[in-house]
């Protein structure tokens, strides 16, 4: 089951642990912020056309081949 609303998610938490009115509404602003996060990151990475050749790549944090 995928978890795309905070409905389906509360469901599924409330199969795995008791959790309060409160708790919940934690989990929802945690979950959002998490979702949030994702699609910045999603839109910060470039699409690739093609295959990467990875025998140009620097093999070090440094750059050294």
């Amino acid at each position: 089951m995928e978890y795309r609303t905070n409905k389906q998610v509360e469901t599924r938490a409330r199969q795995i642990v008791p959790l309060s009115n409160d708790d919940i509404d934690q989990l929802t602003g945690l979950i959002d912020g998490v979702r949030t996060a994702a699609d910045l990151m999603e839109s910060l990475i470039q699409s690739f056309d093609g295959e990467i050749d990875v025998s140009t790549m620097s093999r070090t944090v440094e750059g050294n081949r």
